[in-house]
């Protein structure tokens, strides 16, 4: 492997790099807007046809478009190698065009820019420089999911995620990369749960008997919900919104909580959606208030759970960095990701492999653009060393 000869090459994409970044971030990616999705995935798709790739566009119509792609390496003993990401951000349509693409001396804005538009932009540019000096050997894999931010609830890109992932011998997930420039090794799962109490009204000084305080239902039930939790060290409750009631001297005739549980362990999934109907429907507290439960195991993520052979994948990573001159650290996370589906089945993962960057999700979001070439060297390196 000339190491020297590919880093060189990443380092004259610079440019280009920025203008396929620009062009992604300038369009509407949200889940209001799948033709932007779409728009997004043709991008990618052009880009990786003319590297070789067989480009498949897997569509949900009116929801998403995901983009699978494939290419055969050269050796004859090629290893499997997956890149994994999405394309969608959580902006609403407008958003590109009220706050488009800008940059400054050192950092690119705009949305999607650090979550995870960069990511793909240095995925794409690392197969380009190994296409162009002929250093294709491994197999390689390119995932890109429409519908990541919101959990996969309408597409079947979790069975598609875990099916792909299957038998690969190394997986690259290019979410948000650290500020630090840190990959992420683990993350926690995600539930989101919704609780909505129905009681009856009535003034709390006049004629509080003919009340039923559903306030008062949904204190009972998050005060169980976070002891449940605190007897777990793997699981952690929060109640994130609480809404109810109309007056301070009116029993509340509703309340309702948004909340989420997060958990270390797959085992763990189980035991908290048992948990949680238990305590929403299986007991009440004041008579005549009624509970209702949403909780949708598809809207969030599993964890994803450090193994031995994501370890010893993460070393080679950790090699890659030193070449390019960067010590890279493996860490733990809070945030779900799609790497939770592909270290689920069994193959060695490591994510946060994007650009380095902070405040993914909000206006202020950025990268740094130097690191577009600096992440791009160290998979491209590190594709070639799996």
């Amino acid at each position: 492997m000339n190491e020297k000869a590919i880093m060189e090459k990443i380092d004259g994409y610079y440019d280009s790099m920025i203008e396929t970044l620009k062009s992604m971030v300038n369009i509407d990616s949200g889940m209001d807007c799948p033709e932007g999705i779409h728009e997004v995935a043709a991008i990618i798709g052009n880009f990786l046809k003319d590297l070789k790739f067989e480009v498949e566009y897997l569509e949900t119509p009116g929801i998403a478009t995901h983009v699978l792609a494939k290419r055969k390496g050269s050796k004859p003993d090629a290893k499997n190698v997956m890149i994994l990401g999405h394309m969608d951000t959580v902006f609403p349509k407008g958003t590109a065009a009220d706050r488009p693409f800008s940059m400054d001396n050192e950092k690119a804005y705009g949305p999607g820019v650090l979550d995870m538009k960069s990511g793909i932009t240095i995925a794409l540019y690392a197969l380009k420089a190994m296409d162009e000096l002929e250093m294709f050997e491994n197999n390689v894999t390119v995932l890109l999911a429409g519908d990541e931010e919101c959990g996969h609830a309408y597409t079947d890109a979790v069975e598609k995620i875990k099916e792909v992932a299957t038998g690969q011998d190394a997986v690259f997930n290019m979410e948000t990369g650290a500020d630090s420039g840190s990959v992420v090794l683990s993350r926690t799962g995600i539930y989101y749960p919704e609780i909505i109490v129905e009681g009856i009204a009535a003034h709390s000084g006049k004629d509080p008997e003919k009340g039923a305080s559903a306030i008062r239902e949904l204190v009972f039930k998050l005060v169980d919900l976070y002891n449940f939790s605190d007897t777990d060290d793997d699981i952690a409750f929060n109640a994130g919104i609480i809404k109810g009631g109309v007056a301070a001297n009116g029993i509340a005739a509703h309340a309702e909580c948004y909340a989420d549980f997060r958990y270390k362990k797959v085992e763990a999934g189980p035991k908290i959606l048992k948990a949680v109907d238990e305590i929403c429907n299986g007991k009440t507290y004041v008579p005549r208030t009624h509970t209702k439960l949403t909780l949708d195991p598809k809207r969030g993520f599993i964890p994803m759970e450090c193994s031995e052979e994501s370890m010893k994948l993460f070393e080679i990573v950790h090699a890659q960095g030193e070449k390019v001159g960067i010590d890279i650290k493996g860490i733990a996370v809070g945030a779900g990701s799609d790497s939770c589906y592909t270290a689920v089945v069994g193959a060695p993962t490591v994510c946060a492999m994007g650009a380095r960057g902070e405040l993914n999700h909000g206006a202020k979001e950025y990268i740094w653009l130097y690191s577009l070439t600096e992440k791009a060297k160290v998979l491209a390196l590190s594709i070639l060393s799996v």
